[in-house]
């Protein structure tokens, strides 16, 4: 009897340490591997808005106009520098105030146009110079401001449109690329921008549904088109243009796959409204719509053709928000969420791991 209470202590102590293992093994089993943070950052400076454009040049971002909740449209412009996180308002785009327009870079320029002002369907282009300024006087004020826009050759229409918003853009080498949209019926009609020449031509025929509300980005001189909606359904085809071959190659579909060649489930990255971005040698696809607004965040090797899910956007799920990439981070913002128009904006490193 004397014995028991050192015999119960030990057995106490040994069933402390095997519910321990217990804890751990559970532990372990439920642990997950989180690819990608999110952080916030200072937000637009502009008035809340959704269908902003954006672009990039020399390592500095470039958003404007867009539509508030109030349906006021918007032409004003902005840039951001990730060195500082800090804005600075610029040159108003000269055209008519829009929203869903569409936005590309080449060298050391921006290009704006088409989109909707209400009304119309527009097909005008411009030219954005970071590097010159413009300066106006209005009686006895003048003022000047940063960055100069010049007028470009009108985005080729349609028989019997005389424009399109929603459309899809993007750029490889030394050329722009504008395709798809909505002219009064959703198109599929690709046209590439040549800015020595000032003039814009067709190539080989873009492979897909017509569709609005698509996204673009480029990876290794690749052109990279899907997402979107047509007739009411998202689109689940994806693909691949290189101007090399000029040539459309069909990439896995973003649908649930299971046959004797292929097994995968890529739906959950089909969506409308999304935004898209390059990070090194990855293509990213996040907000959006797919059935609901979503907030999930898939990133693209196109090496091997395969979608990988990253950790959600933070913010607010949204429509219609603007992205793009500088250097390792990528950065998401403004956009809709309801009626609810928004202004904060987000930076996203892929290359962060969380458990």
């Amino acid at each position: 009897m004397k014995n028991f209470p050192r015999l119960a202590g030990r057995m106490l102590a040994l069933l402390l340490v095997l519910g321990g293992l217990g804890l751990s093994s559970c532990h372990k089993d439920t642990t997950t591997t989180v690819y990608g943070n999110w952080q916030k950052g200072n937000s637009f400076p502009g008035t809340i808005r959704s269908n902003a454009v954006s672009f990039v040049v020399n390592g500095v971002a470039y958003v404007g106009t867009g539509i508030d909740g109030n349906s006021v449209k918007y032409n004003d412009f902005y840039s951001f520098n990730p060195a500082t996180g800090s804005w600075l308002r610029l040159t108003p785009f000269p055209g008519v105030a829009r929203y869903n327009a569409t936005a590309f870079s080449v060298g050391s320029f921006g290009y704006v146009g088409t989109g909707y002002d209400g009304t119309n369907y527009l097909k005008d282009m411009w030219k954005f110079d970071p590097s010159q300024n413009t300066t106006t006087t209005t009686g006895t004020t003048t003022v000047t401001t940063v960055g100069k826009w010049t007028q470009i050759a009108d985005l080729p229409v349609s028989p019997g449109t005389a424009g399109r918003y929603g459309a899809v853009a993007g750029s490889v080498g030394n050329y722009g690329y504008v395709g798809c949209g909505f002219d009064g019926n959703n198109e599929k009609d690709f046209y590439r921008y040549d800015p020595t020449a000032n003039t814009w031509s067709t190539f080989a025929g873009f492979p897909g549904d017509k569709r609005i509300n698509a996204v673009a980005f480029t990876i290794n001189n690749v052109l990279y088109v899907g997402t979107g909606i047509n007739n009411g359904q998202y689109t689940t085809d994806f693909y691949a243009y290189d101007p090399a071959k000029d040539a459309w190659t069909t990439k896995s579909q973003l649908a649930n796959i299971s046959n004797s060649t292929a097994s995968y489930d890529y739906s959950k990255v089909a969506r409308s409204q999304a935004v898209a971005f390059t990070v090194g040698n990855y293509g990213y696809v996040t907000t959006g719509s797919n059935g609901a607004v979503t907030t999930s965040c898939y990133q693209y090797d196109p090496t091997q053709d395969i979608w990988t899910a990253m950790n959600p956007f933070l913010g607010t799920g949204r429509n219609a928000a603007v992205g793009f990439g500088i250097g390792s981070f990528g950065y998401v913002g403004t956009g809709n969420s309801g009626s609810n128009r928004l202004d904060d904006f987000w930076t996203f490193d892929p290359n962060v791991t969380q458990q």
